[in-house]
């Protein structure tokens, strides 16, 4: 019977999907691996098909639209599992991920929580991607306050390091945006901490993204940026509808108006004033908080601007590149 579906969206990446797929156990009956080809070129699809006769995996492609969101819901519709966990074609999971998660299996959760851990691709070093996840993980352990909670229902914003019941996500008919690249994550991450009833967190490290070094920081295109920014205002919106006020101010309080200010400032800085005043406009339309007293602060001040530095020189001394 098989318990675990693995669903994993791949495009023109073979030599780091090899490496996904044996990190996964190949003779465990009760695990199912699926990679949806996204329109990859020839030479990766032949190499793949080489993987056939050393990993135990099933491979459909998708020739649709060129979509990670789309080649996962197909992962969803072929899956058989119990449970699913989402995990991109150049990350791998860790040594000990089965045994980490074999204690949950039979549990009666709808939705599982694992810490994360991040390598830089050509050093093997630790890379500091995971740590604001693994944060919020630690944090709600150690203290089981609404805030906690919130943090983790609403802005644990990624499809990796969960298990999922597959029931659970039929039920309320959660799915990835199939035309929202690169934000196809944040609606269905936002319905799965709104609908779960029955979650647990875990400490165990079970996933490791990679964080590659390339030739120059990654900067979205206008149009990503745009599809981005209203894929995250309709994310508040639903949020507005669906949440009690009290929920909502205290969301606004913890991470709605710090991150739709950022979004502001970001798009100032790569666009100019005139998507500024756009998005602020935007935000007026929506009804979308994105301004508190707080950022008056002079301190606050100081320190926002010393880590947006301190990113902006790390970044350029080490040309990061993260997907």
């Amino acid at each position: 019977m098989i318990k675990l579906s693995i669903i994993i969206p791949h495009f023109n990446e073979s030599e780091l999907l090899e490496k996904l797929l044996s990190s996964i156990p190949k003779n465990k009956k009760d695990i199912q691996t699926i990679v949806v080809d996204d329109m990859s070129d020839s030479r990766h699809l032949k190499i793949i098909e080489e993987f056939k006769s050393k990993y135990n995996f099933e491979f459909y492609r998708n020739n649709m639209i060129k979509s990670a969101g789309l080649c996962r819901n197909i992962g969803i519709d072929k899956a058989k599992g119990d449970w699913l966990i989402f995990a991109d074609g150049d990350d791998y999971f860790c040594e000990d991920f089965y045994q980490k998660i074999t204690k949950y299996l039979d549990k009666n959760y709808e939705v599982i929580f694992f810490s994360l851990t991040s390598q830089y691709i050509d050093t093997g070093k630790l890379a500091d991607r995971h740590y604001s996840f693994n944060k919020k993980i630690n944090n709600f352990i150690n203290d089981k306050s609404k805030i906690n909670e919130s943090i983790i229902r609403y802005d644990f914003i990624s499809p990796w390091s969960k298990m999922i019941k597959k029931k659970f996500m039929n039920t309320h008919n959660i799915r990835f945006d199939e035309e929202c690249y690169p934000a196809e994550d944040v609606m269905l991450s936002t319905k799965i901490g709104f609908f779960m009833k029955n979650f647990d967190v875990s400490k165990d490290i079970i996933y490791c993204r990679v964080v590659r070094k390339g030739q120059i920081t990654r900067t979205f295109s206008e149009d990503q940026f745009d599809v981005r920014l209203n894929a995250r205002i309709a994310r508040i919106k639903f949020l507005n509808q669906n949440l009690p006020k009290e929920e909502i101010n205290l969301l606004n309080k913890i991470f709605i108006c710090n991150k739709s200010a950022e979004f502001l400032l970001n798009g100032f800085q790569q666009f100019g004033y005139k998507k500024f005043y756009k998005i602020l406009r935007l935000y007026k339309k929506e009804s979308i908080q994105w301004f508190r007293l707080i950022y008056l602060n002079p301190i606050k001040i100081f320190k926002y601007l010393i880590i947006r530095l301190n990113n902006y020189f790390k970044n350029y001394k080490y040309n990061i590149y993260i997907k």
